[in-house]
């Protein structure tokens, strides 16, 4: 029996108060077998209270008033939701609408909303392809670099949003941010050290590595393309073997010698190289430069980095790896502070690929809402402890 009316509140001390009056009968979604529903009957007492002429129904823990779908399905419901599969497919497994799914998604997403009242000490900043009616169709992701956890995710990615966004923040909380770790997103590291001014900029050494990358392929298809039908065996040499070019110089192999269909003769890995970069002086030279920085990026290095960027000013290069030296230039303090820091965006690319993933499987969405509600329950779900994943410093590293 209830204690009091749940209506008007009155004390229930006798059979003058509140009585029994029938029951009800509701059907309760408890779960699936072999992906068949499993129902359970449930006959719930009402009770009439005197006083106020009106009844009340006993309370179940198996579900929610007015609800026939159990609380242990709601919660499987959840846990689906952060594993890479559409919601269409959860709701055919559970036998539960779609629309209930979304109903939970967003119920569960909306508890999950981050509302930081302070930035972590370590920020990591990128941005991902998002729903058409979002600004420019590009939303931005903040996680703590550090910890690897999620901090927000913001529906547009301009300036103008991001400036708004984090001004939110006093000016003694922004200047605890020590490092701010993007890729070479030029419109970010232009107005975010204003914003921070304590903190250091670090580009992620990956997005150095493929620009560097990218203007040696680049020039090598420009060579390959004017020997097509003067040498056209060279022209399928350079085609065919563009992978040892991009090769680190200290992988190749120089010892084991075979032979190969586009070569006559025994000739190894180095030779291949060696034979390929002295077709065109200039693709020796940008070889030889190209691969000098990837060494001492890959060496942290960054007196040896500097060294080779001053001494490539000495000599003629094709115009795209001119440019891109020259942005290496531009770029050389955020360069030093990478290779000073252990830290990189590897967490937020990662994050962005597990969005991707969603997308994917859910063959889309249109709604900004859902999909940050998605995201959410896929990443803090699954995050871990908010510690340290490695030392802050590279010297640090080395030390253990």
């Amino acid at each position: 029996m209830p204690q009091a009316c749940s209506h008007c509140g009155c004390l229930n001390q006798s059979t003058h108060d509140i009585i029994r009056n029938g029951t009800m009968n509701s059907v309760v979604l408890l779960g699936q077998y072999n992906f068949q529903p499993v129902y359970l009957k449930l006959k719930k007492q009402r009770y009439l209270c005197k006083h106020c002429r009106r009844t009340t129904v006993a309370i179940t823990p198996l579900t929610r008033r007015h609800c026939f779908i159990s609380n242990a399905v709601k919660y499987v419901i959840i846990k689906e939701l952060a594993q890479m599969q559409s919601m269409t497919l959860i709701a055919q497994h559970l036998n539960v609408s779609t629309t209930t799914v979304i109903r939970q998604l967003k119920t569960y997403g909306d508890n999950l909303n981050p509302k930081p009242s302070r930035l972590p000490s370590h920020l990591a900043i990128d941005e991902f392809k998002s729903v058409k009616n979002v600004p420019r169709a590009m939303s931005c992701l903040l996680m703590d670099n550090a910890t690897h956890q999620m901090v927000d995710i913001l529906e547009d990615r301009t300036q103008r949003y991001l400036r708004a966004y984090f001004l939110r923040f006093s000016l003694e909380e922004r200047r605890q941010v020590k490092t701010i770790t993007m890729d070479r997103y030029s419109p970010y590291r232009d107005f975010l050290p204003r914003l921070f001014p304590n903190a250091h900029v670090i580009i992620d050494r990956f997005h150095i590595v493929q620009l560097l990358n990218r203007v040696l392929n680049a020039y090598r298809i420009r060579v390959m393309n004017r020997l097509r039908y003067t040498q056209p065996r060279d022209y399928t040499k350079l085609k065919r073997l563009w992978k040892l070019l991009l090769k680190p110089r200290e992988a190749l192999d120089f010892t084991h010698y075979h032979t190969h269909r586009l070569f006559d003769g025994l000739i190894s890995e180095k030779g291949m190289v060696d034979y390929l970069i002295q077709l065109d002086a200039q693709l020796a030279r940008t070889y030889d430069f190209v691969h000098r920085l990837i060494e001492a990026i890959r060496y942290r290095r960054f007196q040896a980095f500097e060294t080779t960027l001053m001494e490539s000013k000495k000599y003629v290069f094709p115009h795209k790896v001119r440019t891109a030296f020259r942005t290496l230039t531009s770029y050389a303090l955020d360069i030093e502070n990478s290779l000073t820091y252990t830290l990189s965006n590897g967490v937020v690319e990662g994050t962005v690929n597990k969005i991707k993933m969603i997308k994917r499987s859910g063959y889309g969405y249109r709604n900004y809402g859902h999909l940050r509600c998605r995201i959410l329950i896929s990443t803090q779900l699954q995050q871990l402890n908010a510690e340290p994943v490695r030392p802050l410093y590279f010297c640090d590293e080395a030390a253990l």
